[in-house]
């Protein structure tokens, strides 16, 4: 897999902001349990699992400090 080199901190914010969204839907499902919840938990989580792992892989790869 070839890595972007336009990995930057706003790969890991929005990262954090969908895994934020998953967790929310956690709650969510919760207080109405629905199919959509589980949905939209496994979606964010991947989608966010996904931009946070961009990030810090470039950021290995660049030596700790990224752009």
């Amino acid at each position: 897999m070839k890595l972007s080199p336009q990995a930057t901190k706003g790969h890991l914010i929005a990262g954090v902001i969908l895994i934020g969204l998953s967790l929310i839907s956690m709650i969510a499902s919760f207080l109405n349990p629905s199919d959509v919840f589980s949905f939209l938990i496994f979606f964010f989580g991947v989608w966010g699992g996904v931009e946070t792992g961009r990030y810090l892989e470039f950021s290995l790869q660049a030596g700790g400090n990224p752009k």
